[in-house]
């Protein structure tokens, strides 16, 4: 009895996890749902794009003689970007988890005219799509002025969003909205990128945008005859707020953009080569007397031995231990020691620079 009893209840037990299994997967999924005015019953195709620029159909309905349809798919694992096909016209739709998103348009005009909801990311693509329509492209100095608007509206208070990786990919009759290897243009890629590493560094996408940014910058310093030269005059300040050697914090955004440039290093206080570093950096320092400010990042490992060091600097030294793996190492997506980004008068990003000759070069400039 008590084995017939025990036989039962771990039978009821597997039953129950099963059920819950199959619960949890059917619930995670997202749900793409509206109506197209006009449409009859018209054939719709979901696709989904892939890392190569290609649209690989995943699902197919068709609406109903009002125009209505539904689809239920499987949730990504990291955010992605969909899209319905219709007759060859197409509605983009930005998907983060389970959320459901609803689509209205009409038969004549989807594509063109639509309505997004049911996510943050999908009414700003909705809003996005339809800016870009208005948009003469064929007018350089309102394509300069309309992609500025975007980064500002769209990018640049949204890091990690899967609608930055859509802007930054998308295509207008064949040409690229942003093109990774204009001057321009790269320093979004390496905004966003930096953005994708710090809020997803997991997300697949970020590595592409990552890499992306790379090479246009290898390919940008070569034309321009220059090395690891980064020209970013318009991306805003990425926050740092660390504690100095006294304990206080000091956030980068009190010192920057107060009037005169200033230089973030990143580098390590005990290191064999920092006392060669450190003067030349005072030589810089002095020689510009009082004219330019250093905020001085350092990465090592044991907080005593940087204290005692950071005493005898005249310029700002702040800590964040971990080497690479600091979170603001990260943030700024420094690979080697020393790294010195550039910020101008105004508090704007201007150039990252591998070594102290072109640091002195490009303060010269500012």
């Amino acid at each position: 009895m008590i084995s017939h009893l025990k036989n039962q209840t771990k039978n009821l037990l597997v039953l129950f996890l099963s059920v819950a299994a199959l619960s949890s997967c059917s619930n995670n999924k997202f749900k793409i749902k509206g109506e197209i005015y006009g449409a009859g019953e018209k054939s719709l195709i979901l696709e989904k794009s892939d890392f190569q620029g290609r649209w690989i159909p995943v699902d197919s309905t068709h609406t109903n003689k009002n125009g209505g349809f539904s689809f239920s798919f499987q949730t990504p694992g990291a955010p992605e970007i969909y899209r319905i096909s219709l007759n060859n016209q197409y509605v983009y739709i930005p998907v983060d988890s389970t959320e459901t998103i609803t689509l209205t348009s009409s038969y004549e005009k989807f594509g063109q005219d639509f309505s997004l909801s049911g996510s943050r990311n999908a009414e700003m693509m909705e809003k996005f799509e339809k800016q870009l329509h208005s948009v003469n492209t064929d007018n350089p100095d309102s394509l300069v002025s309309f992609k500025r608007n975007v980064y500002s509206n769209y990018m640049k208070d949204f890091p990690g969003s899967i609608l930055n990786y859509y802007i930054l990919i998308k295509t207008i009759n064949g040409e690229p909205l942003y093109n990774p290897n204009d001057n321009t243009d790269g320093k979004y890629f390496t905004a966003v990128a930096t953005g994708y590493k710090t809020v997803r560094p997991d997300d697949p996408h970020a590595t592409l945008l990552e890499s992306t940014a790379l090479n246009s910058l290898k390919q940008r310093n070569s034309q321009a005859g220059k090395y690891n030269t980064l020209e970013a005059q318009e991306i805003s300040l990425i926050e740092i707020e660390l504690p100095d050697e006294s304990g206080n914090n000091i956030k980068l955004s009190e010192v920057a953009g107060k009037g005169k440039p200033i230089v973030v290093i990143f580098s390590l206080l005990n290191h064999q080569d920092s006392p060669e570093l450190n003067i030349a950096l005072a030589q810089i320092y002095n020689r510009l007397k009082g004219n330019v400010e250093f905020y001085n990042v350092s990465l090592d490992q044991d907080q005593y031995e940087w204290r005692s060091a950071a005493k005898n600097l005249p310029w700002i030294t702040v800590y964040s231990p971990g080497q690479f793996a600091s979170q603001d190492a990260a943030r700024y997506n420094v690979y080697q020691i020393p790294t010195f980004f550039i910020y101008n008068a105004q508090g704007e990003l201007v150039a990252r620079v591998m070594s102290l000759e072109e640091l002195q070069q490009n303060l010269n400039k500012i």
